[in-house]
């Protein structure tokens, strides 16, 4: 005689519990009964097997009743893990960009982006101009448009209210020592033997005193370096106090948004230093600055570029420091209300420095 073997199948207590449910949708009630049945039988491997859960979901759920109690064991709202979500703050600085330079894309911004510090993927900023409508350059185009005019109106009322520089410092209370000073980077060419050769200069409108220093190439970063090692130990040393720090609105002072966002801006901000930003194209302003480079041009420049003991970026910034000191130590103003003195002269009677010595060992670096 032949028997059929009959397999006893052990449905998980689970399926009894909430057989319309999986682990994931029980309630807290269904937890607790859960967790009281291994408490009372001391046997929780037991009890996890028969409800067909894990010793480790057991555990996260014990742990959050004796915390938390019977609202331990709500199941929470999950949030859908979204990868290229850009948080509000970036994403404003992304429409900011776009509302400046409207002809860069993606690929673009994010490497600008990256440059400011700002940790954002290409793909995040792309899903932030599809949402705005902003894929397309036509699209960007409108829309910087209507943003330039909707800040022009509203800035039109906030002029009235910020208070104007005194660029020609007409105002005797404003004739004096870093009422104004200018600053800018110029591309001096490729030197023979040396390569490409930036200039970072920082001039005072008043004492006519300026200091530059040389960089192969041009980035935010390198103003901070120019800003750390020379003038703010100047300005220490000194008591000397930049009031307006006149600057165009190039990238590399004002960056691709609004004012706050830069690094340079944030730095200065950090210095007690007031930065103002125009446009280039307004000659008048930055006159006293070009006449500066002017005389770097003609009076350096031109000689040390066929100079063949120049051959290296070192050799060429050591004679700039070298030419810088004749100017701001020995060259006399020729026209203007200082005229008879020299830069250094006029700084230090400002500040009440009676020897020229220390100022010179501030401008150079070690």
């Amino acid at each position: 005689m032949f028997y059929a073997k009959i397999e006893v199948i052990n449905f998980p207590k689970l399926m009894l519990l909430r057989p319309d449910k999986g682990v994931n949708e029980l309630n807290e009630k269904d937890k607790y009964q859960i967790i009281r049945q291994g408490i009372i039988t001391k046997n929780v491997s037991k009890t996890c097997m028969e409800y067909g859960i894990s010793r480790t979901i057991y555990y996260q759920w014990y742990k959050a009743y004796l915390k938390h109690g019977m609202e331990g064991l709500t199941e929470k709202e999950r949030k859908p893990n979204m990868p290229n979500k850009v948080d509000k703050r970036t994403e404003k600085m992304i429409l900011q960009y776009v509302a400046k330079f409207p002809e860069d894309g993606p690929k673009r911004i994010y490497y600008e982006l990256q440059d400011e510090g700002v940790q954002v993927g290409e793909s995040g900023i792309y899903n932030v101009l599809r949402r705005h409508g902003l894929s397309k350059r036509e699209q960007r185009e409108v829309y910087a448009k209507e943003i330039k005019a909707r800040k022009k109106q509203d800035g039109e009322a906030m002029k009235q209210k910020q208070p104007s520089i005194d660029y020609k410092m007409k105002n005797p209370g404003n004739a004096h020592p870093g009422y104004m000073v200018q600053q800018s980077i110029q591309y001096m060419g490729v030197f023979p033997k040396i390569g490409k050769v930036y200039q970072y200069v920082i001039y005072d409108a008043y004492s006519r005193l300026g200091l530059v220093k040389l960089y192969n190439r041009k980035a935010t970063i390198h103003f901070i370096d120019f800003m750390t090692v020379k003038i703010l130990p100047l300005m220490k040393t000194l008591k000397f106090e930049i009031e307006h720090l006149v600057t165009n609105k190039s990238r590399e002072f004002t960056t691709n948004w609004d004012r706050g966002n830069h690094r340079y801006t944030e730095f200065l901000h950090k210095n007690n230093i007031n930065q103002v930003a125009i446009t280039a194209d307004n000659k008048e302003i930055f006159q006293p600055l070009e006449t500066f480079v002017v005389v770097l041009t003609k009076e350096f420049y031109q000689q040390a570029w066929s100079d063949p003991t120049i051959d290296s970026f070192a050799i060429l910034e050591k004679r700039l420091d070298l030419f810088l000191r004749h100017y701001n130590f020995s060259r006399v103003i020729t026209d203007g209300p200082n005229q008879g003195q020299i830069p250094s002269d006029v700084v230090l009677n400002y500040t009440g420095q009676q020897e020229a010595l220390p100022l010179w060992l501030f401008t150079r670096r070690s």
